[in-house]
């Protein structure tokens, strides 16, 4: 099905636009209309996005400054539509999680999602407008998985974020919803390697991992006016991982 104007006139930021389901949904948003802002820590990845498509607005950031992330949004135009979806990774087990490990998970995959969905929602607000975000989670906020716990909790706190925003931010004419990917076929999914994949496909029900194409029909369903009563829900696309 074809949406060529489906947010058309709507300014979109994709935080962690650079590759993977960031850059999946960036492209998704630009084919369909949107105005995109993509945010990334990779420099190369935004010149990657640039040179393939001129029209997008790149911004190098690293969403763990909480200060210098705050005053590069507070600097772009309102945004209409927010994808909070950069997230970075570290395994091991939780009683050898280190400050470090935790403090780092946390200021990306948690801290770094409240201090834009502020700055994005404030600004949506001064100017009496209507908005719809998205965070990207994971099913790792529902099923603890042994090695990845700093990882669980990070992603646990997304999603108590997403319905803490839908709260506040729904009287105001902000929607607020998150997406909890399965196994997805990114670079931070097959981490794991080849024996990793198959381990998780063989306790997915469809057997197989995600693609970045499924998990971004997701994220746009969220976004579009096709989810207009929607608030405060997190989808789950795994597969069936979670029925496991």
């Amino acid at each position: 099905m074809a949406y060529k104007s489906r947010f058309a006139g709507k300014i979109a930021l994709v935080t962690g636009a650079g590759r993977g389901i960031g850059r999946g949904t960036a492209e998704a948003l630009l084919e369909q209309g949107a105005n995109v802002i993509a945010l990334d820590i990779i420099q190369e990845n935004l010149q990657s996005l640039k040179s393939k498509y001129p029209e997008i607005t790149t911004v190098h950031v690293d969403l763990g400054n909480w200060k210098a992330t705050k005053e590069i949004i507070e600097s772009l135009p309102t945004v209409d539509l927010l994808v909070n979806n950069a997230g970075v990774l570290r395994t091991g087990s939780i009683l050898d999680t280190r400050e470090e490990d935790i403090n780092f998970l946390l200021d990306v995959n948690l801290k770094g999602y409240l201090n834009v969905a502020q700055v994005v929602a404030r600004k949506l607000i001064a100017e009496k407008r209507c908005g719809t975000f998205v965070n990207v989670a994971s099913v790792c906020a529902n099923k603890p998985i042994s090695k990845e716990g700093a990882y669980c909790i990070s992603k646990a706190g997304v999603q108590m974020l997403t319905e803490v925003l839908a709260c506040e931010l729904g009287p105001q004419g902000i929607r607020v919803n998150g997406i909890n990917p399965g196994g997805v076929n990114t670079d931070m999914g097959n981490i794991f390697g080849e024996e990793g994949k198959r381990w998780l496909a063989e306790r997915t029900p469809l057997r197989r991992v995600g693609e970045v194409s499924e998990i971004v029909n997701g994220i746009l369903f969220l976004l579009s006016d096709e989810s207009s009563y929607m608030n405060g829900h997190s989808l789950v696309v795994d597969g069936g991982l979670l029925k496991y």
